[in-house]
C-alpha cells in the first residue's frame, strides 16, 4: 500500500515538474546561440543576459527543490544551488558597472558553485532518472569554471564562446534529465 503512494506520489511529481528541467535546458542552449551567432553583442550585453539567466535559472531551481521538498525529499542542495544563482544573478544586475574581467570571474564562480551542488543533488538520483545527465551538467559546469579560472584575460570573443559552449552542454544535460523524468512519467502511468 504504500509502495503505491510513493509511486502515485512520484508519478504526479514526474508529470508536473519534468518542463522545469526541461525549461532550464532550453534557456541555456538559447543563451549559447546567443553568443555565437552575436560575440561582439552577447561580450557588450552580456552582464544583463548573465544576470537575467542566472536569475531565473535560479528561480526555477527552487521550484524544483520545493517539489521535492514537498515529497519529503532531500532538496537541500539544490535549494542552496538555487538561492546562489538568484543572488548572483541579482548582483549582476543591479552593479552594472563591474568590469568584464570581474564579470567573467562572477561567471565562473556561478558555475563552480553550481558545479559543486549539483553534483551533491545527483547522489540520491538513480540512472532511470537522469543522475547520468545531472553529473554530466555537474561537470560541464566544473570545466567551464576551470577554463574561466585559467584564462580569464583572454579575448572577449572567445570567452563569449566558452561561455557559449558551458551553456550548450549545460542546456543539453538538463533538457536530457527533463524529458527523461517526462518518460519515468509515462513508464509510471502505464502501470
Amino acid at each position: 500500500m504504500a509502495e503505491n503512494s510513493a509511486q502515485e506520489a512520484l508519478q504526479e511529481f514526474l508529470e508536473k515538474r519534468w518542463w522545469v528541467l526541461a525549461l532550464r535546458g532550453a534557456l541555456g542552449i538559447v543563451f549559447g546561440i546567443i553568443c555565437f551567432t552575436s560575440p561582439a553583442i552577447a561580450a557588450l550585453s552580456l552582464l544583463f543576459v548573465f544576470g537575467a539567466f542566472a536569475l531565473v535559472d535560479g528561480i526555477l531551481g527552487v521550484v524544483s527543490s520545493f517539489g521535492r521538498a514537498r515529497r519529503g525529499e532531500r532538496w537541500v542542495w539544490l535549494a542552496v544551488e538555487a538561492v546562489a544563482s538568484i543572488i548572483i544573478g541579482m548582483l549582476v544586475l543591479t552593479m552594472p558597472a563591474i568590469s568584464m574581467v570581474v564579470l567573467f570571474l562572477v561567471i565562473a564562480i556561478k558555475a563552480l558553485v553550481s558545479g559543486v551542488l549539483l553534483l551533491f543533488a545527483s547522489i540520491k538520483l538513480d540512472g532511470e532518472h537522469g543522475q547520468g545527465w545531472l553529473i554530466a551538467a555537474a561537470l560541464f559546469n566544473l570545466a567551464f569554471a576551470a577554463l574561466m579560472f585559467l584564462a580569464p584575460l583572454l579575448g572577449a570573443k572567445i570567452l563569449v564562446w566558452w561561455i557559449g559552449i558551458w551553456a550548450i552542454l549545460f542546456g543539453v544535460a538538463l533538457l536530457a534529465v527533463g524529458f527523461k523524468l517526462k518518460g519515468a512519467a509515462s513508464k509510471l502511468a502505464a502501470s
